[in-house]
This record gives structure tokens, C-alpha cells and sequence, in this order.
């Protein structure tokens, strides 16, 4: 294929000319029109003529055939001495007038073309000719395309709507309500370690500091006090201050909720909702495999023993014998997540999805201390991503409180912002909120996972970049 190699100067000179003098500027479409999408799938049974609408994606002038696509589909198309154009022009038809990137509808007939490949062009219209030359929209590969596109196609763009329906199917089959909860929140969450984007609501000469949602979890939990017993929600939510393979300021977050219940109902879901995507995509997660922390602290550091009780000396001690640099002044989390991070964490989910539980009582956050003395909570792995982190939820409103007033001081002493409480969440728990399990998902990171992909931009069509 050529590509844009026609650009010659005689070429581009009669292009010039043409658009300038013979084209009829931005002709309307005719509903009657095919996608190339809709074409392909109609044709795979029986031939059908008529239109064909979509972007040239590559040119063989020597072949005089040409590639057009749209909605990730594509079809070859043959140029013929017959071909011609649609709307009345003295001008002959030349493919040499035709770019890589113009939009284009195409006769297809039937009397002619059937049983044929490619498809036999009768008539060409050009529709909107490419004015910067790369190709875009095109799934071409050029640099522009790339910036302009990113790594989001069309055709990925139909996996991932499959990919909602198939979650979104799998909530209502559990008599989930999907819900929806506000985007200008009073308190973005008090998670120390997350930054929120603040914004200001103004009225009159009224003024209100609102944030962006770092998880739509406050409000969920209102619902919840308030009668709701089996909730979901899709969200889009932000956290500032993060970008990278695995991060985006902005991100789409799947929560759900069960009254009522406890954190085992919730490692259900996860493992029926692995299931029904294994059944739909042919992803190898139809089992969700389960441990512990201290069972993967025992494996990777010769048998060391973690216990609710293990003291921040204890571990400093395992962390210099493993050869892994702390500071004096590291706290017992510090040195945890550096001996997690350092031996553990990117081997977790390899072999496929891999539920972890039993966190130590310090990264309790929202969640109950358990019997056993470890937080009642767990995280879910899958090639190389964090993508999940459950709760059995901390229902108690004065030991909520207690860990309010903990997560503002820690942010003060990081130096960040404070943020205010929930009041509102406050009130809700102390009217009275069921015992739940709850757990936030991360939307983009499962695609990847499912998918293989190896960034999350590859998960939209506009990443914000640096």
C-alpha cells in the first residue's frame, strides 16, 4: 500500500484544484448510508449493495484499490475504469485526487460486485477530505495519529462497552440496584495518602469549597443507613497528583455494597463476576485463588511469622536482614509496604486472580479488626494490578470518628490540606448504618488485566498526558 506516497507535486497540485473548483463543500449524508461495521457483518451472509461510508485508511494506486474503515472495521475496496464520481462533475475520476485520512461514501454494486473481493466501487463521494495530511482518526500509524488518538481504537472501544454490559448484567442477575451519587462532594474522603481536587461553588455572593470524589464510598454508605441493602455504582472519580502506566487523574471506579452481610459475600461477587468474564472473553480468570498476608510474608522471607502483634522493630529487623534500606524514623507501615513492595507485591496475581486478606490492624482504614486480630479486609491481584480493596465495614460511628480525627492528623503531619468531614456520613452512622461488605474496584485496571494491556491509557481515548 501507498499510503500518502501520491503526493506528488502534479498530484497535489489537481487535488488543490479540484477541492478549490469541482468539489461540492461537505455534502449531507444519506441515513441510508452503510458504516464499514455494518457492511462487513451484512456481507458475511449475503451480499449487499448500496453505500459504504468511512475514512480511507491506506491507498494502492498501482492495485487501485483502497482501504476504508470505520467503527474499527475495515474493507478493501477495487477502483475501476468504471468507477466514477457520485454527484455530476466534468472532472474524471482519478484516485490520485483521493488522500489517506478523507472521508469518503462508496457505491457497492450488486450486479457487479457480488460473489467479488474486494468490493467493486460504481460511484465515490467525497465527504471531507483531510485538511493536516496525518490521518486523523485513521488507525494509521504515524506519530500525529498516535498524540492525537492515543492507543484507544474503535474496535477496543467495543470491548470495553461489552465489558460494562457484562459487570452491569452480572449486578442486576444479583438483584444489585444501580445507583448514582454526586460529583461535587462536601468531603472527598480523608485517606492521608490521597490528594483531592478542590473547586468552588459560587452563588451570588454565596461561596462553598466542594471537591471532586476520590471514591463514591461516603455517600454509598449514607444509602446504606437510609435503607438501601444491595447497591453499585459506576464513577468516575480523581485523585491528584497521579499519573503513569497504572494511574490517572481521572478514573472510572465500580463500587458495590451488600447490607446485611459480611466480607465473604463480597469475595463471592469477585469470584462469580471472574467467571462470567472468563465465559464472555475467554480470559483465563475463571478461578479466584486465595491467601493471606502473613502466608505470603512466611513464603518470600524464609518462614518470618506475621502476627496482629508484630512490632515495628520486629519487621525493621526482618527488613535489614532481607537486605531492603530503612530509615530510624520509619513507621511500622512504612517498613511494611517497603518489604511488601520490595519481594511481594509484583508477583501477586501472575498466574491469574488472587484474592489477599488479613492486613495487619494498622491498615485497617474503614474496615473491622476481626476476631483473629487482622483487618477484615482484602485486596484482589491480577497481572502485575491492584485492582480491588474490600471491607467488612466499620459500622460503629464512634470508632468511625476515631479514625477521622487519626487520618487528619497523619495528613497534617504529611503536610497536606486538610480536608473536611462528612458531617452528613456522620449523622447517617450514628442513625444507624447495617453491618456490610463493600469494595471498590478499579474499572480501567481490570480491562488491562482482562486484556493484557500494559498501560491505562490504553483504556481511553483521551489520556491526560504531562
Amino acid at each position: 500500500m501507498a499510503g500518502n506516497s501520491i503526493g506528488t507535486s502534479l498530484h497535489e497540485s489537481a487535488r488543490t484544484e479540484f477541492l478549490k473548483s469541482v468539489w461540492q463543500p461537505y455534502p449531507a449524508a444519506d441515513r441510508t448510508w452503510f458504516d464499514v461495521s455494518e457492511f462487513v457483518e451484512r456481507n458475511q451472509s449475503d451480499f449487499v449493495a448500496g453505500v459504504v461510508a468511512g475514512r480511507i485508511s491506506e491507498i494502492d494506486l498501482s492495485a487501485r484499490t483502497l482501504n476504508l474503515e470505520s467503527d474499527g472495521a475495515r474493507v478493501e475496496i477495487k477502483l475501476t475504469e468504471k468507477t466514477d464520481w457520485m454527484r455530476a462533475t466534468q472532472t474524471p475520476f482519478s484516485a490520485t485526487l483521493l488522500r489517506t485520512g478523507d472521508l469518503v461514501a462508496i457505491e457497492v454494486n450488486a450486479a457487479e460486485s457480488e460473489a467479488k473481493q474486494p468490493a467493486e466501487a460504481t460511484r465515490l463521494l467525497l465527504l471531507v477530505p483531510t485538511r493536516n495530511g496525518n490521518g486523523y482518526g485513521a488507525c494509521g500509524s504515524g506519530t500525529d495519529v498516535k498524540r492525537l488518538n492515543g492507543s484507544f481504537s474503535p474496535s477496543r472501544s467495543k470491548d470495553w462497552s461489552n465489558f460494562l454490559m457484562s459487570l452491569r448484567e452480572f449486578f442486576t442477575s444479583q438483584r444489585f440496584i444501580e445507583v448514582q451519587t454526586p460529583t461535587l462532594v462536601p468531603s472527598p474522603g480523608t485517606e492521608p495518602f490521597l490528594d483531592p481536587f478542590k473547586t468552588e461553588w459560587e452563588l451570588g455572593s454565596t461561596t462553598r469549597t466542594l471537591y471532586l470524589p476520590t471514591s463514591p464510598e461516603f455517600h454509598l454508605k449514607q444509602m446504606l443507613a437510609r435503607g438501601w441493602s444491595r447497591i453499585f455504582e459506576f464513577k468516575t472519580c480523581f485523585r491528584n497528583g497521579e499519573i503513569g502506566e497504572h494511574h490517572q487523574p481521572e478514573f472510572l471506579m465500580l463500587e458495590w455494597y451488600r447490607a446485611y452481610s459480611n466480607l465473604e459475600a463480597i469475595a463471592n461477587d469477585v469470584a462469580g463476576l471472574f467467571k462470567l468474564l472468563a465465559t464472555r472473553t475467554g480470559a483465563d480468570c475463571q478461578t479466584l485463588e486465595r491467601t493471606t498476608i502473613a502466608e505470603l510474608f512466611e513464603k518470600h522471607f524464609d518462614g518470618f511469622e506475621l502476627t496482629p502483634k508484630t512490632t515495628r522493630d520486629e519487621l525493621a529487623t526482618l527488613a535489614r536482614r532481607s537486605n531492603i534500606s530503612i530509615q530510624s524514623s520509619d513507621s511500622f507501615d512504612d517498613i511494611f509496604f517497603r518489604l511488601f513492595l520490595d519481594r511481594i507485591e509484583s508477583q501477586l496475581g501472575i498466574e491469574g486472580p488472587l484474592l489477599v486478606s488479613h492486613y495487619p490492624p494498622s491498615q485497617a482504614a474503614l474496615s473491622r479488626i476481626g476476631p483473629h486480630g487482622f483487618a477484615e479486609r482484602f485486596e484482589v491481584y491480577w497481572n502485575g494490578l491492584e485492582l480491588a480493596n474490600a471491607f467488612h465495614e466499620l459500622n460503629d460511628p464512634f470508632e468511625n470518628e476515631e479514625r477521622f480525627r487519626k487520618d487528619a492528623e497523619t495528613k497534617a503531619a504529611l503536610g497536606k490540606p486538610a480536608v473536611p468531614r462528612d458531617e452528613n456520613l456522620v449523622e447517617a452512622l450514628q442513625n444507624g448504618m447495617p453491618p456490610s461488605g463493600g469494595i471498590a474496584l478499579g474499572v480501567d485496571r481490570l480491562f488491562m488485566a482482562l486484556y493484557k494491556l500494559k498501560t491505562i491509557d490504553e483504556t481511553r481515548a483521551f489520556p491526560l498526558r504531562p
